[in-house]
């Protein structure tokens, strides 16, 4: 909607929609997860223009986003309460479906039933009010603005609600070969499990939170060739907080551990749900043994939110712009901005609601059989006080720093512009950033790394709070990095029906953990999480080296027959190709080594990983077998006690993501052309080929420490893809 409501005042208005339904894809209709899309956009925006030197946009905005993952037998049928399963609780009807079922170790018979993710029910509503207000007096524009979002995230879903049952070949295997004899088929005829995984709940949150932001800026003109722009912008954006009590939180009053180990005076931590009822279990069917020690109320971890509010996010902006002559102009600047919590991370929370259990029989003699999966999980010799029903510890956990501060980044640039024509711009600089308390995931009670080659410790001898714990999964500001590239960029205006971009950039980026959620290739927990200082490497996302082109031609073909002009004129060929280098990942897991919950990156050879000509045969260096990494020893016998693996009680020496990936080489084209109608309308046809030479964009090679296909890429990003659209504007 376009209105001009006077010469002073005119509205615009906008709706949209969207709706989509995806199949992820699987072999198996079975193991298949279904996405269903609904996106409602409103805006609604007014430009007051007050007198000639101010004026106010304001502009209102909704968005409704509803996004529901499901598997094949959510709502359809109950399969795990048909099997009756012992210890599996009855689920929701959306939950509804069969458990998984995986087999591992010795066996060709792999597993099946449906994705332990799901279903994730999700409605999501922001509404947003902006303001922006613009004032000329003498040399300088001052501007003023603020908003105001209100957004509500209602989310019903978990992980493992129908159960997860894994068996593995080692109980049907010769003692004395564990790991090359047995059939895991057979130990799942006979119940026998390595790990059995259930969720006594379906988390449901209604998730709440209104902010408010406000800035004040001032560009101004020194002289005719300075200009100083100063500004400062302050954000405050509480924590999200449950409309009811739908989360719980960890209150931890220390790590648990110190320089000599364990820390024994180190109090247990403490399981908070919020208010207002001082009743911890209020509408809970399991309770939690007695030494979990628990507490209610909205006074015990800051506010209802089980969060402290950041009121200190000032982000002050200064930009310098100076004309040396007619063709050359310096620009620099400075900026702080913040990263406002996203709801995923505060969902975790109230996944505590699942009560997640796992009982693991990883040792050689069995101890998970399918008659009672649960009965050796974390509560068996624990109580619960004057309750019969489902008692439980040792959980995993799920926690965000009540202390949370908001993470932000410090942002700078300097470049020099050159006018080398009246259409064409040359432009050199630097740009750069550091961030600080960035958030990332890590675990409490894990277990500290043995002592030493002779130490018998179990894993529960390892970590603080055992008897009432499993891993405290926790998301902190734990994270620093840096950012600083060089960049250069060659533009040309569209003048005589051509115009180009050419960006190259050189770069490097390093942080000590790059997500919350890491993309494949990078691990989503440090490999100890006591030394958060060894995971400092090469950002996941960093390329050392980016070129990109965008050129868009208009064909130089004019008829004189109205027809053929019609058909075969105006046409414009546009393409965009980029070229990069590869992104960093690990090279290599050896696995659970050290008995930490964690892979082992294992120890460098001192032979280097990356070949001369690398293919996607062979793109990194093989060790002498054929099997596994050159660069990676997964065995590093003890100098006093040659039968015993150092890994097995230490941690590695290879650094994070040491490994560089194959690159991008990609080349989008585009062809299109406007066909008038009317005087007043006309179609447009646009036609898209994305990865147009159909080149192989390589994935990541096979990383398997001992796999045959070590440094093989077996797999590549999307082949050429081809769309056709028509638009008609009036």
């Amino acid at each position: 909607i376009d209105f001009n409501e006077n010469p002073n005042a005119q509205w615009f208005g906008r709706y949209s929609w969207g709706r989509e339904a995806v199949g992820l894809g699987a072999t198996f209709p079975i193991q298949d997860r279904s996405v269903a899309t609904r996106v409602d956009q409103i805006m609604l925006s007014n430009t007051r223009t007050f007198s000639p030197t101010i004026v106010n946009e304001l502009r209102l905005g909704a968005n409704i986003f509803d996004n529901d993952l499901k598997t094949l037998n959510n709502g359809v049928r109950d399969v795990s309460g048909e099997l009756g399963i012992p210890g599996l609780p009855p689920v929701a009807e959306a939950a509804w479906g069969s458990p998984q079922v995986g087999m591992s170790g010795v066996g060709v018979v792999a597993g099946w039933g449906e994705s332990t993710e799901g279903p994730f029910i999700n409605r999501s509503r922001t509404y947003q009010i902006f303001d922006n207000l613009s004032i000329i007096r003498g040399n300088h524009t001052f501007k003023f603005g603020g908003e105001i979002g209100n957004r509500r995230y209602n989310l019903i879903g978990n992980q493992f609600p129908r159960g997860l049952l894994q068996f593995h070949s080692r109980a049907t295997a010769l003692p004395g070969s564990i790991q090359n004899t047995g059939d895991r088929f057979a130990s799942g005829l006979l119940g026998w499990m390595d790990e059995a995984t259930r969720a006594l709940g379906l988390p449901n949150v209604q998730l709440r939170q209104t902010a408010f932001h406000v800035y004040a800026e001032d560009s101004w003109k020194v002289t005719p060739k300075l200009t100083l722009t100063m500004g400062l912008r302050y954000e405050n954006t509480p924590p999200w907080a449950d409309r009811y009590r739908g989360m719980m939180n960890v209150q931890l009053f220390c790590p648990g551990v110190d320089n000599t180990g364990i820390d024994e005076s180190c109090p247990t931590p403490v399981m908070v749900r919020p208010g207002p009822s001082q009743d911890f279990y209020e509408g809970l069917n399991v309770r939690y043994a007695d030494n979990v020690p628990t507490a209610s109320g909205d006074d015990i971890l800051y506010n209802h939110a089980l969060q402290q509010r950041d009121k200190n996010d000032f982000a002050p902006r200064l930009g310098i712009a100076y004309q040396v002559n007619q063709k050359m102009s310096i620009r620099t600047g400075y900026g702080v901005f913040y990263t406002q919590d996203t709801t995923n991370p505060v969902f975790d929370r109230a996944r505590n609601f699942g009560f997640r259990e796992s009982a693991r029989g990883l040792d050689t003699r069995p101890s998970v059989n399918l008659d009672s999966p649960w009965a050796s999980s974390g509560a068996s010799g624990l109580q619960c006080t004057n309750w019969d029903g489902v008692c439980v510890a040792r959980l995993y956990t799920f926690a965000g720093d009540a202390r949370r501060r908001t993470p932000y980044v410090q942002q700078f640039m300097f470049n020099v512009q050159y006018q080398l024509d009246s259409s064409s711009l040359l432009e050199v600089g630097y740009s750069g950033n550091v961030g600080h308390k960035i958030e990332r995931m890590y675990g409490y009670n894990t277990p500290l790394d043995k002592a030493g080659p002779l130490d018998q410790t179990t894993r529960l001898q390892r970590i603080p709070w055992g008897d009432a714990y499993g891993r405290i999964q926790t998301i902190n500001n734990v994270v620093n990095s840096n950012y600083n590239a060089l960049g250069l960029k060659f533009q040309r205006r569209f003048t005589q029906g051509f115009t180009y971009l050419v960006g190259y950039t050189w770069g490097r980026a390093i942080d000590n953990g790059s997500a919350l959620r890491t993309n494949s290739g990078d691990n989503l927990f440090p490999a100890s999480s006591y030394n958060l200082g060894a995971e400092r490497g090469l950002s996941q996302f960093h390329q050392a080296h980016r070129l990109t082109t965008s050129i868009l031609y208009e064909v130089p073909l004019k008829f004189q027959n109205p027809v053929a002009e019609a058909i075969a004129g105006g046409w414009q060929v546009g393409s965009i190709i980029t070229i990069a280098t590869g992104s960093p990942y690990n090279g290599g897991n050896c696995g659970d080594t050290d008995g930490n919950e964690q892979g082992n990156r294992g120890d460098a050879t001192g032979i280097s990983p990356f070949l001369d000509n690398p293919s996607n045969l062979e793109y990194f260096a093989k060790s002498s077998t054929g099997r596994g990494a050159a660069a990676i020893s997964c065995s590093v016998p003890d100098p006093t006690y040659a039968d015993i693996n150092q890994l097995s009680y230490r941690q590695g020496n290879i650094a994070r993501n040491m490994y560089i990936g194959p690159g991008v080489a990609n080349w989008d084209f585009s062809l299109s052309k406007n066909f008038r109608v009317t005087e007043g309308s006309h179609v447009e046809f646009r036609f898209e080929s994305f990865n147009f030479a159909n080149h192989p964009q390589w994935n990541f090679p096979d990383t398997g420490v001992t796999s045959l296909n070590y440094g093989r890429i077996t797999s590549a990003r999307d082949m050429r893809t081809n769309q056709f659209a028509l638009k008609f504007l009036f």
